[in-house]
């Protein structure tokens, strides 16, 4: 279990310590990134919590985007911006994925990525640092169970890939269980706005999922980063919503 968990982390954020490409053997605990996804969104929410306290919101605003983005090595971004070319763009599977896979960004990408980050700034620097710091590590978990989610029920489409390690097709299940009992405890912490987070992450991941399943016939890494990085918005979103009180 300390060997998955680490790889799980080592798979989802910059910090070191596991194998996440498998290659010690060790099965990826994917049940535990709703876990390593409230973590992040933890460290995040006290970034703001600590700048919002000495200087303006929107600083300490732009401090917990940079800090999301920092500690997960802009991995859901990337996801983001490759899917957003590859998925928006014209052709048909098979050129779709080449597009994804082409390290240079084109403009689907880039608009994409600006506009999750700027929605991030903006639903951030409107909450309270209380309300921020439950809807970071909330918005965490939930995104991260929505890629979870993914990775369950979802085809991987590509023949070779770091995706390949996480749609293994070991345990879907029971790691989907465990991670939804992981986001239920997390989701404690503010559960009518969580609740209403859920919904709309849902829906978010299922507008993905159809136009992956249309367009490429499953599933990749990247789409599963792009699922990440919309379900995060949509959270944050519910939570800097001034009518739920």
């Amino acid at each position: 279990m300390v060997r998955s968990l680490r790889a799980a982390v080592s798979f989802l954020t910059v910090i070191p310590g596991g194998n996440a490409d498998g290659s010690a053997g060790e099965r990826l605990g994917r049940a535990y990134f709703p876990a390593i996804g409230a973590a992040v969104g933890l460290v995040a929410g006290l970034v703001f919590v600590v700048v919002a306290a000495i200087a303006t919101p929107l600083l300490a605003a732009a401090a917990a985007v940079a800090t999301l983005t920092l500690l997960t090595g802009a991995l859901h971004l990337d996801g983001l911006a490759d899917s957003a070319d590859g998925l928006l763009g014209r052709g048909d599977a098979e050129r779709r994925l080449a597009i994804m896979r082409d390290p240079r960004l084109g403009t689907y990408g880039v608009v994409a990525v600006v506009i999750v980050l700027a929605l991030e700034f903006a639903a951030i620097a409107s909450m309270s640092p209380t309300r921020a710091l439950a809807g970071l590590i909330v918005a965490g978990a939930l995104s991260r169970l929505a890629t979870l989610a993914v990775l369950a029920a979802v085809p991987y489409v590509r023949e070779t890939g770091l995706g390949n390690i996480a749609f293994d097709r070991r345990r879907r299940g029971a790691d989907l269980l465990a991670g939804v009992a992981i986001t239920a405890v997390v989701c404690a912490i503010d559960w009518r706005r969580a609740a209403v987070a859920v919904l709309l992450v849902t829906i978010s991941t299922l507008a993905v999922v159809a136009l992956a399943r249309r367009r490429l016939g499953g599933a990749t890494g990247d789409v599963c980063g792009a699922t990440a990085e919309i379900g995060q918005v949509a959270a944050l979103l519910v939570f800097a919503a001034t009518t739920l009180r």
